[in-house]
């Protein structure tokens, strides 16, 4: 029968949950190490991507930057339809640069590209989702590709 003891530090006082340590100190130690600007949640400033949606066999790279104010402890990566990059495609086809990481004001900018070594029709229909995640929060953005325009249709003769 399980105990109704309330959940004890090492002190004897009642403890908070587990789950709650982890943000607690990642967000003292942000307001420690870097001030106000810890406070903000990081945020994609830049999604590069080409103006057309590329032809078959083609080889595009997709880019995203974002900042954040603790680099540190700060991931930026990217999903194909919610799944990881490398998952979707264990043979590199489509696969992540590295993260760059720039000054920039109080914060960090970091950015990541997405590499199409041959771009394909699936990729049109693949939801790409650049993902930025740190303590202090998320921000995402999905790349969407215009549907290629109809094909004309045939005249009639008469």
């Amino acid at each position: 029968m399980p105990s109704a003891e309330p959940h004890l530090c090492p002190t004897g006082t009642p403890g908070p949950p587990a789950r709650l340590l982890l943000p607690l100190l990642c967000w003292a130690l942000a307001l420690r190490c870097t001030g106000a600007m810890a406070l903000q949640p990081p945020h994609i400033t830049l999604l590069q991507m080409p103006k057309e949606p590329p032809r078959p066999g083609e080889s595009v790279t997709l880019s995203c930057e974002a900042v954040s104010g603790l680099p540190e402890f700060t991931l930026l990566y990217w999903l194909g339809n919610g799944s990881f990059v490398e998952t979707l495609h264990p043979d590199g086809a489509v696969h992540e640069g590295t993260v760059i990481e720039e000054p920039r004001g109080s914060g960090v900018a970091l950015r990541r590209d997405l590499r199409f070594n041959s771009f394909g029709a699936q990729h049109l229909h693949t939801n790409f989702t650049c993902v930025v995640l740190s303590p202090l929060g998320v921000n995402t953005r999905e790349v969407r590709w215009l549907p290629p325009p109809p094909a004309p249709a045939p005249a009639k003769s008469g």
